[in-house]
């Protein structure tokens, strides 16, 4: 190659324009093709684009030709130019005559740029300032999942838009502006509330079917058709209910919704002794009616399985439908309600020196005999002057005293453990002011953050060998069937036993088994009967640990060992306390089996996808030729994708998003409301006039500040959803508002001048605007 020719064509690369610059005879396969390649040309010249006009065929409706613009072509019309208002619009438009003309060519069913103007007469934007221009600004359906998610999670969109742009190096990296943000959420709520909290209510349960169809809800309807009570369960509650049913909670005192409905939650306690949700529900009221429905939905939705144990508050309608309903299982009372109580009847009678509030503690969960609880009972009844609640309280002693409980099988459920933890988590996610939709994703993820802990100490048992203290073969044989908090529990009865002393068996299996102090003075305590045969490898102890918990005490495993049994006998082993306390297929209440995680092989897909992409982004836009690289391999995969999604999976999407809104058409055809309920606030502090609130101006918390902004949001989207058509109702609307708010504030006659006034401004405006329209 001589050097001329070479020189010749390093001049040709020199001069031939770069691929996203626009030329005359420039084709296009699609329409939407071309305008997506002005639209990019806009964002890296720096010009805002839109569309002028489109023609269509009226044989087959296909573009045959269309004409893309600068968004500052043309001028403001004469009309609009001088018209005085309070603030005036400043002009965009310059007459601007960029412009890409196309049209179809019918022989290759292509389009080609017939037409072209490239000099602007206006300054372009800079590449920093290009990001913000309307058409270069869009929110992804991968952006949205994550607006959504930050949402539903509680952070505020100004946090969530910082947040997400740092994650891309900066928000002008993000494609959208803090206003898209808040847009987008606007434009979501507003269609949520468009079916009404009733319609809304059943969208997110119809959306739960279709994610996995083992998801079960129940509505209860009035006389009117409208929705008194609720109840739901997902798949993993009832698959947890299967394992670990055996002993339930009920409690209707957590957070509620705006409208003060009773909210109730069904918990228990699952291999790591941690809080597992079974179902939940959103009442109307409580009256017994309703908590039989409840109670007879939630055996259905959990195939009538019966627990052995379910305690509940001290409400008497709960506890006949509990006894109407679960006539398989014992009835108890919460011990947090019975703590609560006692503190807020029996503290005000405490006085220095007394221990009123240790006895009963005492006679909850310390006395073994009834004498010896009765004796106790009694002289702390003689220390109170007013015993009406103490009366009231030991006619359920069976439902919530030790001695009265020795045969219950309670699993430890009784200690207020597990209600203080339910309380403190719904209790920093629930508000009194949530609407339906926003209700129900909060208690969504207070069921998560449990549901997360248990992968946590899953993950935990399984990395972790537990500290075993003495290399015997029953302590081995525990360690390897129990999670590592029930070994804990069970090597702590075990040690014990180590320095437990046998008064004699008069060559019987039964013994008289004593702890021994370990002080100075050797003193026996905890003194049991134990009976244990060898060859039915059997035994029983008169503190009922086993028939009340589930595990061995320290008094039987010492009998086990003087008849030597070296190992736990299998009846001896619960499998609900196992590491295979999960394993085993479940079916739902119509015969499929449960899935819990539908989608656990495309978040693996997903996670394993991103974590390809995320390095190859971060090594490649470090060279610009590594950079294109990428670029042009991303958009060739891309359109393959949408390709292969539209052959074969779009006509099964469409059908399938079809049905959906038809069962929801269903439902809400059959409903005709979600039931209103007063909701009655406390008050308690005095009433504040109008100059109090002007002089007095509260200090908030950034958290406090950005919910109180989420939730007036809410309110001022569900006011415009609900506006009044008519402007004469909307004014009367308003006057009345503000007459209400401040009756009893000022002076009636003050209210009633400064209001007329007001309306006759109003109709004033009201009628000029009719006038020109």
């Amino acid at each position: 190659m001589t050097v001329e020719k070479a020189m010749e064509q390093n001049l040709e690369r020199s001069t031939k324009p770069p691929c996203w610059m626009p030329q005359i005879g420039m084709t296009f396969n699609s329409y939407e093709e071309a305008w997506d390649f002005w639209v990019k040309y806009g964002g890296r010249i720096g010009f805002d684009v839109r569309n002028n006009y489109t023609n269509k065929s009226d044989l087959d409706q296909l573009v045959t030709s269309s004409r893309f613009v600068c968004s500052n072509q043309g001028s403001r019309a004469e009309e609009k130019k001088y018209v005085v208002a309070k603030r005036n619009r400043a002009h965009t438009r310059t007459g601007c005559q960029v412009r890409m003309g196309i049209t179809l060519l019918r022989e290759t069913m292509t389009y080609k740029v017939h037409d072209l103007a490239v000099e602007h007469n206006h300054l372009l934007q800079t590449p920093q300032t290009s990001h913000l221009m309307p058409s270069q600004r869009n929110i992804s359906k991968h952006q949205a999942v994550e607006i959504e998610v930050a949402y539903d999670s509680g952070i505020t969109p100004k946090a969530a838009h910082e947040f997400l742009g740092r994650h891309v190096g900066g928000s002008a990296n993000l494609g959208y502006t803090q206003r898209d943000h808040k847009n987008y959420l606007r434009s979501r709520r507003q269609r949520d509330l468009l079916y009404g909290e009733a319609g809304s209510l059943l969208k997110y349960f119809q959306d739960k079917i279709v994610e996995n169809p083992s998801f079960h809800y129940a509505v209860q309807l009035d006389c009117e058709e409208q929705i008194a009570n609720i109840f739901w369960a997902d798949a993993r509650m009832i698959a947890d209910y299967a394992h670990f049913g055996d002993v339930i909670t009920f409690d209707t005192t957590f957070g509620t919704n705006k409208e003060s409905r009773p909210f109730g939650m069904f918990v228990g306690f699952n291999h790591f002794r941690e809080t597992v949700v079974f179902g939940a529900a959103l009442m109307y009221d409580e009256t017994f009616e309703s908590f039989k429905w409840l109670f007879n939905t939630f055996l259905s939705a959990h195939n009538q399985k019966q627990p052995q144990t379910i305690f509940t508050d001290q409400d008497i309608a709960m506890g006949k439908a509990v006894s109407e309903v679960f006539t398989g299982a014992w009835h108890g009372l919460c011990t947090w309600h019975i703590s609560q109580n006692e503190v807020k009847h029996l503290s005000p009678q405490q006085t220095e020196g007394s221990s009123i509030l240790a006895d009963f503690s005492a006679c909850m969960y310390e006395y073994e005999e009834k004498e010896e609880f009765e004796d106790v009972f009694d002289a702390m009844r003689q220390k109170v002057r007013k015993v009406t609640w103490l009366d009231s309280i030991y006619n359920l002693k069976e439902k919530w005293a030790e001695c009265y409980m020795s045969d219950v099988f309670t699993i430890g459920m009784r200690s207020p453990q597990l209600s203080e933890s339910l309380n403190s988590n719904l209790k920093g996610h629930l508000k009194s002011d949530l609407d339906i939709g926003r209700f129900l994703n909060r208690v969504e993820r207070v069921v998560e953050e449990k549901r997360e802990k248990e992968l946590q100490s899953e993950y935990e048992s399984r990395k972790k060998l537990p500290r075993i203290m003495m290399m015997t073969p029953m302590l081995v044989q525990a360690s390897k069937l129990y999670t590592p908090a029930l070994f804990e529990v069970f090597q702590a009865e075990y040690e014990k036993s180590m320095a437990t002393y046998t008064k004699g068996s008069n060559g019987s299996n039964d013994f008289i088994i004593a702890i021994g102090s370990l002080d100075d003075q050797f003193i026996l305590e905890d003194e049991h009967k134990v009976t244990a045969n060898p060859f039915d490898q059997t035994v029983s102890c008169s503190c009922r640990m086993f028939e009340r918990i589930g595990l061995l005490c320290r008094h039987a495993l010492k009998a086990l060992d003087l008849v030597n049994i070296k190992l736990l006998p299998e009846k001896y082993v619960l499998k609900r306390w196992t590491r295979e306390a999960k394993c085993g297929a479940i079916q739902d209440m119509h015969g499929r089996q449960i899935v819990e995680d539908p989608k656990l092989s495309t978040t693996l897909r997903y996670r394993y996808l991103y974590q390809q992409f995320l390095p190859l982004a971060s090594r490649a836009v470090d060279f610009e030729e590594c950079y294109l690289l990428v670029e042009e391999a991303l958009h060739a995969v891309s359109k393959k994708v949408e390709d292969k999604i539209k052959q074969t999976y779009s006509d099964g999407i469409a059908k399938s998003n079809d049905q959906s809104t038809s069962q929801l058409a269903q439902n809400l055809a059959h409903v005709s409301g979600l039931k209103k309920k007063e909701s009655r606030k406390r008050v308690t502090k005095r009433k504040t006039n109008w100059i109090d609130k002007l002089q007095k101006t509260k200090k908030r918390k950034p958290e406090e500040k950005a919910e109180e902004e989420n939730l007036q949001t809410d309110v001022e989207e569900h006011q415009e959803c609900e506006a009044i058509s008519s402007y004469a109702q909307l004014l009367l609307q308003r006057i009345r508002l503000k007459l209400l708010c401040q009756s009893g504030l000022m002076l009636q006659k003050y209210v009633t001048i400064r209001y007329t006034q007001e309306l006759t401004a109003q109709v004033t405006m009201f009628r000029r605007v009719r006038t020109h329209s």
